[in-house]
Order: C-alpha cells, then structure tokens, then sequence
C-alpha cells in the first residue's frame, strides 16, 4: 500500500528552511506590518542579504512561511497513512482522527491560521495558496486513504474527496473552532477521545460495505 512519491521529510535547502521557520516565528508573534526583514535575519542567525538571496522581499517570505507549514503539516499525515496499518479499519480511522483534531489544535497551527486570516485582505492569493496546498493537499490524502480501504473492502467509498471532507470535518467537531477563540474544555483528552469517535461512529454508519 505504501507510496513513494514524494519524501517524508522536507526538501528545501537547509539554508532556506532556517530562514522560514525564523519568518515564521517572528510573523507569529509580531504580524505582517510589525515584522522587518532584519528581525527576521536576526531570528533566523544568518545576514540580511542571505534573506534576500532566498526571498525577494518580504511578502514572498511571508507566504512561504505560511505556504510552507502547511506542506509540512500535510506531508506529516501522508507518511503516517504511507504505512500500511495491521488493524481494523475503525482503529485505523480512529488513529487518523486523533492525528488530525491534534494537528489542528496544536498551538502553532492555531496561531498559524489565526495570522493567515488576519492578512487574507492584504494578500488575497495567500487564501488561495493556503487552501490549496493545505485543506485542500490534506483532503486529497485522507480521500487516497480511504479509497484504499474501500479497495480492500472494509468500506463502502463512492466518491472518496466527499467522502475524506465528511471525515475530516466530523472530527473537528466544535474543538476546532474552540481553540481558535481559546475556550477549550479542560480536561482536554477526554474531550478529543469522544469527538473523534463520535465522528468514526458515525462515518462508519454511512460507509459501511454492503
């Protein structure tokens, strides 16, 4: 089942990744208008023209720091799915179910998001960019998946990209949203246990095989 299409691990220059996780850190924390190229350089460890080398200015950083991450968060899921589970498919959607609510609650991928939309209007190609290599990347291998599991029989998938949005957005539930407006119930697990099998229950429902 596994696929070797593209690598698990990240393929920029070690150079530039050094430059966008300094962007990244330093956009997080301070915003687009706030953030100048030479605190990125600072925060990165190498020169201002080594910024400059890599990047036009600092719109294009920005994006690619963003864009960027996003490649990364999508690529972690495609080498956790790359590997062929010995188990049920419930467990095994209840393994991606608690990858993904994970992924999209963990602090930095909040703050990434919350960052994007806040300079949506300024950029309007970075929504799109965002979307299609991030929602859109990711639902485009959690629909891979699940068509696999339809090959094998153990379930019934018709129209596999409907099918991995269905998925997806079960197991956001209401924490999702919460985390972006901080008022995520404590304790948390609890919470995320019962979200992604109340979504695995009921995805299951409408997909089991004839």
């Amino acid at each position: 089942m596994a696929t070797a299409e593209k690598p698990c691990i990240s393929t920029g220059s070690p150079k530039r990744r050094q430059i966008v996780a300094g962007a990244r850190k330093v956009f997080g924390d301070q915003g687009y208008e706030r953030t100048s190229v030479d605190q990125i350089a600072a925060q990165a460890g190498v020169s201002k023209a080594t910024v400059y080398h890599h990047f036009k200015d600092k719109k294009e950083l920005f994006v690619a720091s963003f864009s960027e991450e996003a490649d990364e968060l999508r690529d972690g899921v495609r080498c956790m799915l790359d590997r062929d589970p010995d188990i049920e498919v419930e467990a095994a959607l209840l393994a991606l179910g608690e990858r993904l609510l994970g992924l999209f609650m963990a602090p930095g991928v909040v703050a990434f998001y919350r960052n994007a939309y806040a300079e949506v209007a300024r950029f309007p190609e970075l929504g799109q960019t965002l979307f299609d290599r991030g929602p859109a990347a990711l639902m485009a291998v959690v629909a891979e998946y699940l068509r696999r599991w339809h090959d094998r029989g153990q379930l019934r998938v018709d129209d596999p990209a409907a099918a991995a949005i269905d998925f997806v957005m079960l197991c956001k539930g209401d924490l999702v949203i919460r985390a972006q407006l901080g008022v995520l119930p404590e304790p948390l697990a609890p919470a995320v246990t019962a979200t992604v099998r109340r979504a695995v229950t009921t995805f299951l429902a409408a997909h089991a095989p004839r």
